[in-house]
């Protein structure tokens, strides 16, 4: 609806000119007519009022509600758009969170690993260094490349076994000290041996005295009348079987037995003798074999007493064991060989295609090379091996040979 352009003026003239009207009512009638109007007013429901106030309401509201839709559009709008920018903060904040979260986990995570790694590394340089200082160390044997010959000394001594039935050679090792002679460093370590712990029979340090002639050659050996070696055929022989094992190799010619300085010791069976015979050759081309003892990792490699003429002969006897049954077979029946052979002084055994080795044929190969030592052989080469490595020996490459068998530490 247009908004009337007439001024008040305007509207009295134009009214001023429409014709008159009269009332030609009389005035009581008027007036009764009037109060009869408003008795009925006042007679009006109660609800009237209250009626027509909802219904002024509802009108202007009509009139108003696009601008408060508007309004309230725009305030939703605003309201929808904070709630959404905080959602997406919200989320922004989660995806943050969760990344932040990730990225922590995963440097855990990495660390972890990494500290792993670390670990497994660290072990790893470990055992290469062990393995890098002394792949021999748990081997029967010691070899040469386990110590220098030139500033260690290499000291072996036979012990009697718990039955005293045969002697095993052990061997240990001690710093060599200048001006001190080899028999000093001997008799000095007989204390520390360890014969009941390596399950052997506790045999040194013996009361006797030594002396050693360098220029002769020739090892006194002087005890006191009650000495124990001349009770008992067995406690004879061992001692025979000791002397000559412990002396053999060591650069003697021969040793001389006094009593209390007078020539001669009671042996028993033996009678009195006044010298051992040393002789080095007697000691050689042996065979080894097995002596098993409880409670002891790796059996000893004893020697027999005979000699033999080749080495094969030797590994022949190996496959047996001793004549008593006493000291056990160092090589199993499933090893066979083709051939052997001496090429530059080098023993090949050729294997047989049916021949198997594993892990556990090291000590049976550690008693061939300590059986091939005794031959004039400076290594072992095998041919149509199965495997490439035992222990720290490659099957592929010439083995070298032990110095000495049955090593012991005595720190």
């Amino acid at each position: 609806m247009k908004k009337s352009q007439l001024s008040d003026k305007q509207l009295e003239e134009i009214l001023g000119q429409m014709p008159k009207i009269k009332d030609h009512r009389d005035s009581r009638d008027i007036y009764s007519n009037i109060a009869h109007r408003v008795e009925k007013r006042k007679k009006m429901p109660a609800w009237v009022v209250p009626g027509v106030a909802l219904a002024a309401v509802l009108f202007l509201a009509f009139i108003l509600s696009p601008g408060l839709l508007d309004v309230n559009d725009a305030s939703q709008e605003s309201m929808d758009r904070n709630s959404a920018s905080e959602a997406k903060s919200s989320m922004e904040m989660d995806t943050a969170v969760r990344d932040d979260s990730a990225s922590n986990s995963a440097a855990e995570k990495e660390n972890t690993l990494m500290a792993d790694s670390a670990d497994g590394e660290e072990k790893a340089n470990e055992f290469a260094a062990m393995d890098k200082g002394n792949p021999y160390e748990g081997l029967i044997s010691l070899y040469p490349e386990e110590i220098d010959t030139e500033t260690t000394e290499l000291l072996s001594y036979a012990i009697p076994d718990q039955q005293v039935m045969t002697v095993v050679p052990v061997t240990v090792t001690t710093p060599k000290q200048e001006g001190k002679s080899w028999i000093d460093s001997y008799t000095e370590m007989m204390p520390k041996l360890k014969e009941e712990e390596w399950g052997l029979t506790d045999y040194y340090p013996m009361d006797a005295s030594w002396n050693y002639d360098e220029g002769s050659k020739t090892l006194t050996m002087d005890v006191k009348p009650n000495h124990p070696f001349q009770y008992g055929s067995a406690t004879n022989i061992i001692f025979v079987d000791s002397m000559t094992q412990n002396f053999s190799r060591a650069g003697i010619d021969k040793m001389v037995l006094t009593t209390e300085s007078k020539p001669g010791i009671d042996l028993g069976n033996f009678g009195s003798m006044e010298e051992l015979p040393i002789n080095a050759e007697t000691k050689k081309r042996r065979a080894y074999l097995f002596l098993t003892v409880e409670g002891i990792q790796n059996p000893y490699l004893v020697p027999t007493k005979e000699q033999y003429e080749t080495v094969g002969d030797a590994f022949a006897q190996m496959r047996k064991g001793d004549e008593v049954g006493y000291l056990s077979p160092s090589l199993p029946d499933g090893f066979k060989f083709a051939k052997t052979e001496l090429k530059d002084k080098v023993l090949e055994i050729t294997l047989t295609d049916d021949t198997t080795l594993d892990e556990s044929f090291l000590p049976h190969l550690e008693a061939i090379l300590m059986t091939v030592s005794e031959f004039e052989y400076t290594g072992v080469r095998f041919t149509n091996a199965n495997i490439d490595q035992i222990g720290p020996f490659n099957m592929n490459e010439v083995l070298s040979l032990p110095l000495a068998p049955n090593k012991k530490n005595i720190d």
